[in-house]
C-alpha cells in the first residue's frame, strides 16, 4: 500500500495528536504487571536482567513497526480488527471484532472491576456485601459511559489524568532511587544462557500488551499517516525507558534480594528509598492499576 486508503466519514472529530496517542499507549500498557516483573525477571537472570530488556525491545519494535505501517494507511476506527477486515474481508473482521471486544475487552473489564471492588473493600468493608459492591460497579461504569458520551476531549482528559496518577510515583522512584543505587548490585557476575535471556524477553514482551488498543480510536486521530507512527514511537520509547529505569533501581537497591520479592519488588524498593510512605504509595498504585486503565 503506497497511499492511505480512503475511508468513509464516521462522523467522529479528529482531535488526538501525537502526544495524546503516546500517552494513551502508556496508559493502556502500564498495569499491575510491571510492579511484579522486575522480581520475576531477576529470578532467572539476576543482575543480567537488562539483557532481556534489550532483546525484548527489538522484538517489540518489529511488531509495532507493522502497526505503524498499517495504522498510517487504514485510518478508520477499530484498530487491529479493522486491519484484519481490510486484509481478509468482512467475515474475518467480524470474527476478530467478536474476539477482541467480547473475549478480551468485556471479560477483562469485568475482571478488573471485581478486583477494584475487592481492593476498595480493604478500606471500606461495606463493599464486601453484594448490593453495595454492585452499586459501586454500576456507578463506575456509568461514569465511564458518561465521559465517552460527553465527547472525545472528556475521554482524553480522563486517561491523561489516569496516566499521570500512575506514572508520578513510578517516576519519583526512578529519579530518587538512582541516588540510592549500589553499583555493585548492577554488575553482571555470571552471564546467563541464551535460553534464559529468551525466556526473560518473552515474559517482558507481555508487559507491552495493550499498546495496539490505542489505535482502536483511529477515527479520532488527526493526520493518522503521521500521528500513528510518531505516537507509537513516543509511547513505546517512554515505556522502555520507564521499564529499564525501574529494573535498574530495583536491582540496584535490593540486589540479590530482588529475586525473593516476586509479589511487590517495586514496593520493596520504594520502602528502602522512601521508607514506609514509599511502600504505601507504590502498593496503592499497584492495586489501582488493575482498573484505572
Amino acid at each position: 500500500m503506497n497511499n492511505p486508503k480512503p475511508e468513509r466519514d464516521e462522523g467522529l472529530v479528529r482531535v488526538m495528536g501525537t502526544g495524546v496517542v503516546g500517552i494513551n499507549i502508556v496508559n493502556m500498557v502500564v498495569g499491575a504487571g510491571i510492579f511484579a516483573l522486575p522480581g520475576i525477571v531477576a529470578v532467572g537472570l539476576g543482575s543480567a536482567a537488562i539483557l532481556a530488556y534489550v532483546v525484548c525491545s527489538v522484538a517489540v519494535a518489529l511488531v509495532f513497526l507493522c502497526f505503524a505501517e498499517v495504522g498510517s494507511r487504514i485510518t478508520r476506527s477499530g484498530g487491529a480488527y479493522a486491519y484484519i477486515e481490510d486484509a481478509f474481508g468482512p467475515f474475518a473482521g467480524f470474527i476478530a471484532s467478536v474476539l477482541f471486544w467480547f473475549g478480551w475487552a468485556a471479560l477483562s473489564d469485568a475482571g478488573m472491576t471485581i478486583v477494584m471492588a475487592k481492593t476498595l473493600a480493604i478500606a471500606f468493608p461495606v463493599l464486601e456485601q453484594p448490593v453495595p459492591r454492585a452499586l459501586l460497579i454500576v456507578v463506575v461504569l456509568a461514569f465511564m459511559a458518561a465521559v465517552n458520551i460527553r465527547g472525545t476531549r472528556s475521554g482524553i482528559r480522563l486517561f491523561v489524568f489516569n496516566t499521570i496518577a500512575k506514572l508520578v510515583p513510578l517516576m519519583l522512584l526512578v529519579i530518587v532511587g538512582l541516588f540510592a543505587v549500589n553499583i555493585e548490585y548492577l554488575k553482571i557476575t555470571q552471564w546467563p544462557t541464551l535460553h534464559s535471556v529468551g525466556t526473560g524477553a518473552v515474559l517482558l514482551f507481555f508487559a507491552f500488551g495493550g499498546a495496539e488498543t490505542a489505535l482502536n480510536v483511529s477515527g479520532e486521530i488527526k493526520n493518522p499517516s503521521r500521528t500513528v507512527p510518531l505516537g507509537l514511537l513516543f509511547g513505546l520509547t517512554a515505556l522502555l525507558a520507564l521499564y529499564i529505569g525501574l529494573q535498574t533501581v530495583a536491582q540496584g537497591v535490593l540486589g540479590p534480594e530482588l529475586a525473593n520479592n516476586t509479589d511487590a519488588p517495586l514496593a520493596a524498593a520504594a520502602s528502602v528509598v522512601f521508607g514506609e510512605w514509599g511502600w504505601c504509595s507504590v502498593s496503592g498504585v499497584q492495586r489501582c492499576c488493575w482498573w484505572v486503565r
